[in-house]
């Protein structure tokens, strides 16, 4: 249920010191840890600590500077404008993006479609949703499985609405969308669990949006996974979401209930 990244060390005998091998020796500390600064930069941003997630990028990305790591330099000046772009530090994040595709042009142009993917989240965040929505709509091909398709639609969808400046309408197949993601997690089968962070919010929105009595079942749901997940800041947006459904069908008390509870989480957090 968690992005796993695959480290591939090469393991050479030499027979004696004093001897020339066809063989070469590949030493992978440092790209080790590079890469288990990237996780846990990963793993703060997926959980809402933005500042922690910046710190740990910044060493991720000193480790992945020393071993000339192409790809993960590519990734994490794209994930550090995607956090920016998240605190409304649009200069920062618009710097990052530019050295991101200054690499990827005179380096690795081989992964123009992994950094279109990336960028558009980012695009999101800064507002520039026919950008995003172009990017999103040229590069459909990359997304091959049932639950990467459903997010693309899911944020076709999103970013169709924010550039009409509409949020009336909601995606098609939601309950089949939703059952099937939350299946793959009971399951153990799910790839990406942000996948069903994104497309569980959302629903849960479009459900309170449209009064619907759904949302009590998929906001369980919903509590479980990000309990499980150890996510609090998810955890309180469920929590506003239901504050926001019960106040619009009545449910003072409860509405009431669900906001204070948010707002002891969003305390804890700022701890």
């Amino acid at each position: 249920m968690r992005h796993k990244i695959v480290i591939t060390i090469l393991l050479i005998s030499l027979a004696a010191c004093s001897q020339v091998t066809n063989e070469k020796k590949v030493n992978n500390e440092v790209n080790k840890l590079a890469l288990t600064w990237y996780q846990l930069a990963e793993k703060n941003r997926v959980n809402h600590e933005l500042s922690k997630a910046l710190k740990h990028y910044k060493l991720s990305y000193e480790f992945a500077l020393k071993r000339n790591n192409l790809k993960l330099q590519l990734f994490i000046l794209t994930r550090q404008a995607l956090v920016f772009s998240q605190q409304g530090k649009k200069s920062h994040s618009l710097v990052k993006l530019s050295s991101a595709k200054k690499l990827l042009v005179h380096e690795i142009p081989e992964l123009t479609e992994e950094f279109n993917i990336l960028q558009i989240t980012v695009l999101k965040h800064l507002g520039q949703y026919e950008q995003a929505l172009e990017l999103l709509k040229s590069n459909k091909g990359y997304f091959k499985t049932e639950e990467q398709k459903i997010y693309a639609n899911w944020l076709q969808q999103e970013l169709e609405l924010d550039n009409q400046t509409s949020n009336s309408d909601s995606p098609n197949n939601l309950d089949n969308d939703f059952t099937f993601l939350y299946m793959q997690y009971e399951e153990n089968k799910l790839v990406n669990i942000e996948i069903l962070t994104y497309v569980g919010l959302r629903y849960l929105k479009l459900l309170s949006d449209n009064k619907h009595p759904k949302l009590q079942t998929v906001l369980r749901e919903m509590l479980r996974f990000f309990s499980e997940q150890e996510n609090g800041a998810k955890t309180a947006q469920c929590y506003k979401i239901a504050a926001n459904y019960y106040g619009s069908v009545g449910a003072s008390e409860k509405a009431n209930y669900f906001s204070e509870k948010a707002k002891k989480i969003e305390a804890y957090l700022l701890n």
